[in-house]
């Protein structure tokens, strides 16, 4: 449990590795190549990638076996919270300044849809949106799963979810081939991200949502995960969110969530801030259960 969260500390104190050497960017260039090889459209060949990916990923097992430092390592390897939301704060700095244009190239280090149309509050609603579902994919579930499996828990956890990020599109090639990967992305994160909404509970940020509320716009999202988290955060800000999304000439209409005004450059802060309160609440109850579980007396044998 402590490692998981000394993980994110590792994480905001150092950042992700440079991308030469970075674990999670080797197993995606590996993952592109056993495409080229596996590609078929249909589903088996989808499970045949899948399994493939797993597999390579619990040969890093060993690596991180040592309770608290391989779990810490393997949580750091996992979390990119620093990364988040710095990419955030980059555009929200081109907003400021009124640089729509910079905003729009910003935009694709965070979220997969198409930019290229959107105004300064859609842009804005773009980020927070993403601020959300990675507060739960990419912090939060790193170190659920850290802190359940250890270090192999995390980087398995982050295979899933880089597969999913590559393969899990709507799209004449992926819809078949991806969608092993995809449900394995919603298994693993339908846990961690309802964990992400109690954890937003308590935050001073934003005002007090109603469980009610959250969960009845998170029923009509297309994510049994992305939608609870981002209807939290919608709620919890006073803001909506939701909308007309176009990812390369596909259009998605999202039903609306939460009953404020449309997201501003200024609730991109608010965001962050969410998340990061929430992801120190997370840390520190791991912390702190952790030494408690370590100091407690044990039974003679």
């Amino acid at each position: 449990m402590m490692g998981a969260g000394a993980g994110l500390l590792l994480d905001r104190a150092f950042g992700e590795l440079p991308v030469e050497v970075h674990p999670v960017a080797r197993f995606g260039k590996v993952m592109t190549k056993l495409e080229m090889f596996l590609w078929r459209a249909t589903k088996a060949s989808g499970v045949s990638y899948g399994f493939l990916g797993l597999s390579l990923a619990s040969l890093a097992s060993p690596l991180v076996s040592s309770p608290f430092f391989g779990t810490a390592i393997g949580t750091y390897i996992a979390v990119a919270e620093r990364s988040l939301l710095e990419n955030a704060s980059a555009v929200d700095s081109s907003l400021e300044r009124g640089d729509l244009e910079l905003a729009r190239g910003q935009l694709p280090s965070l979220v997969s849809r198409d930019p290229s149309s959107l105004d300064a509050s859609g842009l804005a609603r773009a980020v927070v949106e993403s601020v959300a579902e990675n507060s739960s994919d990419a912090v939060i579930a790193p170190m659920f799963y850290g802190a359940l499996l250890g270090g192999a828990g995390s980087l398995i956890y982050r295979s899933i979810n880089t597969m999913d990020a590559m393969v899990a599109y709507k799209n004449p090639r992926y819809v078949d081939f991806g969608w092993f990967s995809a449900r394995l992305d919603d298994i693993a994160n339908y846990l961690p991200s309802r964990l992400a909404v109690l954890l937003s509970w308590p935050a001073p940020t934003g005002r007090s949502a109603k469980l009610g509320q959250i969960l009845e716009d998170a029923s009509r999202h297309p994510s049994p995960n992305a939608g609870v988290i981002e209807a939290a955060y919608a709620h919890k800000l006073g803001i909506k969110l939701g909308g007309v999304n176009s990812y390369g000439g596909r259009t998605e209409i999202r039903h609306e969530m939460g009953d404020g005004p449309s997201a501003s450059r200024h609730d991109i802060k608010r965001a962050a801030e969410l998340c990061r309160r929430s992801d120190t609440l997370f840390a520190a109850i791991l912390i702190v259960a952790g030494a408690l579980l370590a100091l407690w007396p044990r039974g003679e044998r």
